[in-house]
């Protein structure tokens, strides 16, 4: 283990303000596992905190929930993971003891906290973090791509929630890192088509790289879809989203924003759309968003890298700036 000069945090001092600290690791509890942390993405979750439009977060938190590292030392009850293995981390931690948590959604926990916001996050050298929420990454994936997890499982869950499968046809409303991941299960699930809509040219390049189509809003596809995943879940989006359906499909709404309005009873009755909305994921989502990671690394979604968490704050001005880049930007140490 290198020594505790190198473990670095980065630590919320109120809106916009970010700090550097030493936080040397410590030994993990007997259930726990310490984790070296090797790469961090930034979502707009993130940024949201950052910003201060999130009364839950506290000065001193650490930012940070997308991350991913490799095991440095496991604690005296942990059997099930061993030094040097490769994971991701689930940073939701809940009760344990609900029925949502028996089922594997961890994220609909009535007393979830999540890390980077409630608690401490990712986006520090080393962390305790209880081995229950690790997923094992197999073989020898790319460090640089663990934090790809954590985002890759919402699409997978949305993709689950909407019944993408085999043959049909799919339109992802938003190419950010989101919507690209709906759109690599997609495809996993052998969907006939999947045609992203999105505004930014170099996002729609980026799709249409990985065999997608690409167009830009307001445009005609050249087909109605058979399930269509609205990412950005705006009033306009929906609406775009329904307009594009075709007549039985499912629109899953994955996006958060506060100003959207479904469609019209009329048209859902007459057209029998199905409209269904996914939150976080399972860990079933998890586990098969680290095997796509495993085998795809960081071509599992367009990323940016930035090296060294110092530039965090540097970083997250840009993201509110809306200096996007092609995706996901993530943080290196």
């Amino acid at each position: 283990m290198t020594g505790p000069g190198s473990a670095h945090a980065v630590v919320w001092q109120g809106p916009r303000t970010l700090s550097m600290e030493c936080r040397p690791p410590a030994s993990p509890g007997r259930g726990d596992v310490l984790v070296r942390v090797e790469s961090v993405g930034i979502c707009g979750t993130d940024l949201t905190a950052w910003s201060g439009r999130d009364a839950r977060m506290a000065a001193g938190t650490v930012v940070g929930h997308e991350f991913g590292g490799v095991v440095v030392e496991v604690g005296q009850d942990v059997t099930d993971r061993v030094e040097g293995q490769s994971v991701a981390v689930d940073p939701n931690e809940v009760c344990e003891r609900c029925d949502a948590c028996a089922t594997g959604s961890r994220g609909v926990c009535g007393r979830r906290r999540l890390m980077g916001v409630d608690i401490d996050g990712g986006l520090q050298r080393y962390l305790q973090v209880a081995a229950l929420r690790t997923v094992v990454v197999p073989g020898t994936p790319d460090p640089r791509s663990l934090s790809l997890v954590e985002p890759i499982a919402v699409g997978v869950h949305a993709c689950d929630r909407a019944g993408v499968g085999g043959g049909v046809s799919v339109g992802i409303v938003g190419g950010g890192p989101i919507g690209m991941g709906c759109a690599l299960h997609a495809q996993v699930l052998g969907a006939r088509d999947v045609t992203v809509v999105e505004p930014d040219l170099r996002r729609r390049e980026a799709a249409v790289e990985r065999g997608l189509l690409a167009i830009a809003p307001g445009s005609t596809p050249d087909r109605s879809w058979d399930v269509v995943i609205d990412t950005v879940g705006t009033q306009a989006t929906i609406a775009a989203a329904s307009a594009s359906a075709e007549r039985g499909a499912t629109i899953c709404v994955v996006g958060l924003s506060h100003d959207a309005a479904m469609p019209a009873p009329d048209d859902l009755v007459r057209r029998e759309l199905s409209i269904v909305g996914s939150f976080c994921y399972r860990r079933v989502d998890l586990e098969m968003a680290a095997r796509l990671v495993a085998e795809r690394g960081l071509a599992s979604l367009p990323v940016d890298l930035i090296e060294g968490f110092e530039q965090a704050p540097s970083a997250f001005a840009a993201l509110e700036r809306g200096d996007l880049g092609r995706g996901k930007t993530v943080l290196l140490p």
